[in-house]
Order: C-alpha cells, then sequence, then structure tokens
C-alpha cells in the first residue's frame, strides 16, 4: 500500500532538524571520546589504550628513523612508553580538535625534558616542544583508526643533535 498524503513542510524540516542533532551528538561524542583518551596520554596512563583502542586498531604512523610501521593497540603503547621513559615529564596540550562524520582531527603540542634515552640519544636535560597533528576515525565509541605526523628533525635538533642532511 502506498501512503499518499503528502510530506508537510514542517514535517520534512522535523526530519532535518532531528538528524541534524543526531549528527551534532555523534559528532560531540566523538570529540569527547578522543579528549578522555588524550587526558589518559597526558596523565601516562597505558590503561587508556586497552579502554579507547578497538580491538583491530590500525594506524599510519611509523617509528622515526627506521620507517618500522606501528602495530595496533600494543604498538601504539610501546611508542607511548617510549616516549613517556625519555621525557618522563612529557605532558601534551590540544590546540585544535575538529569533528567531522567519523573523524576527529587533532592538533597537539607535547612538552618535556629529556631525562631518558630516546632513540639512541643520550639523556640532554633539554627541554623539547614537539608538534604534531593527525586525524583519528571513531566507530561505536572506539578509535579503530589513528594517523599522526610530526616534526621529528624539529625535536632531534632540539636534543643537540644535527642529522646529516645529503646534499
Amino acid at each position: 500500500m502506498v501512503n499518499s498524503s503528502p510530506t508537510t513542510s514542517s514535517e520534512s524540516n522535523t526530519s532535518k532538524s532531528s538528524e541534524h542533532n543526531i549528527m551534532a551528538s555523534t559528532l560531540a561524542d566523538n570529540k569527547a571520546i578522543v579528549e578522555q583518551f588524550l587526558e589518559g596520554i597526558d596523565n601516562h596512563d597505558l590503561s587508556v589504550f586497552d579502554e579507547y583502542l578497538s580491538d583491530d586498531h590500525t594506524t599510519g604512523i611509523y617509528r622515526s628513523g627506521t620507517g618500522e610501521g606501528i602495530e595496533g593497540r600494543e604498538g601504539m603503547k610501546d611508542l607511548w612508553q617510549e616516549y613517556w621513559e625519555a621525557f618522563p615529564d612529557l605532558a601534551g596540550e590540544s590546540t585544535e580538535l575538529i569533528a567531522e562524520d567519523d573523524r576527529v582531527a587533532i592538533f597537539r603540542k607535547e612538552t618535556g625534558t629529556h631525562e631518558g634515552t630516546w632513540r639512541g640519544i643520550e639523556p640532554t636535560g633539554n627541554e623539547i616542544t614537539f608538534e604534531y597533528a593527525g586525524y583519528v576515525v571513531v566507530n561505536d565509541g572506539q578509535v579503530v583508526h589513528s594517523h599522526f605526523l610530526g616534526n621529528i628533525l624539529d625535536l632531534v635538533r632540539q636534543l643537540g643533535v644535527e642529522p646529516p642532511i645529503p646534499r
């Protein structure tokens, strides 16, 4: 049976408004999930990786200097543990979070003091500032993919190392 009653303008507007509210809620939810995850990282809490990263989490992140891809939840834990050991006071600040569909773009600045060996560089006591940007994909309340790019060359230079640059 076909419904022959026409849709009124107010019904159409109500439907669009509901869709907009659901989308706005999802965007806000995704952003909140990412904020909570980053707060856990700022607190050096490894449990946030189990809580917020999906079992099949993928990355587009590579370990600088090796080209080795960071794989899954355990790879992300290892990466952050490496930073926390070298920079025990490492603290981050989100300069911007932008939610769109299932993605949240992240712009961050980390600061810390080099007090442990990092990538073969002995502790210098230097204070560092490291900026990076990327995005995560959120599905059903968990981060299923993350991709970040940062200026590792600048970080290495802040540690007093000037890498050779081919001419």
